[in-house]
């Protein structure tokens, strides 16, 4: 009788075993299905709705949408602009790819920023007898020194900026042999940090 009972337990505790690991089993091969299909519409998606544009397509694109430029002599005339909340160091960003590739388009190799001003500064500027502030000119041959001056211009800067963030900038393009080129942005280094190499 023992023997009996020993043989139906295990019997039944082989069955539960089998039962178990082909539940498991089955579990697995549910999971890796719903893996392969997720896996398989991701791809189907991303090859849909891919852009076919490269990187540097698409940021120059955001670029000109974004900036306006007409040339007078060997100068430049600027304009960048940016969305409401745009940050006013990506506004700069896109006057400085827009400068390089406008100057290495005309066939320079330099630029320099010789005036520089904000489109949201109040009308009066500074008072009692000080000059009027953006009026005078400048030299801006590093980005250290723009961001220097954005800090000035911030400084002073009416509450709108967060609105309409903008500035306008006069561009002096240079060759190569000129001497200023030593204090001023080299345009294909700035051009290619910023949008070849996706800096931007």
């Amino acid at each position: 009788m023992h023997s009996v009972s020993g043989i139906v337990v295990a019997v039944f505790a082989a069955l539960v075993l089998s039962a178990c690991s082909t539940a498991s089993t089955a579990r697995e091969a549910v999971t890796s299905n719903l893996q392969g299909a997720v896996g398989y519409a991701q791809d189907f998606v991303g090859r849909v709705f891919r852009d076919p544009r490269t990187q540097e397509e698409q940021t120059w694109e955001e670029i000109t949408a974004f900036t306006l430029v007409s040339r007078v002599g060997d100068r430049l005339h600027i304009h960048a602009r940016g969305a409401p909340l745009t940050g006013s160091g990506t506004v700069d960003l896109r006057l400085l790819v827009r400068a390089s590739a406008e100057t290495l388009t005309q066939g320079y190799s330099h630029f320099a920023i010789v005036h520089v001003r904000d489109r949201n500064m109040p009308v009066a500027g500074r008072l009692f007898g000080t000059p009027v502030y953006g009026s005078q000119t400048v030299w801006i041959g590093s980005y250290e020194d723009y961001v220097a001056n954005r800090y000035e211009r911030d400084y002073a800067a009416a509450p709108r900026t967060w609105l309409r963030p903008g500035v306008a900038a006069v561009v002096v393009m240079l060759d190569e042999d000129d001497r200023r080129s030593r204090r001023a942005f080299d345009a294909r280094a700035v051009y290619t940090s910023l949008v070849v190499e996706g800096g931007y």
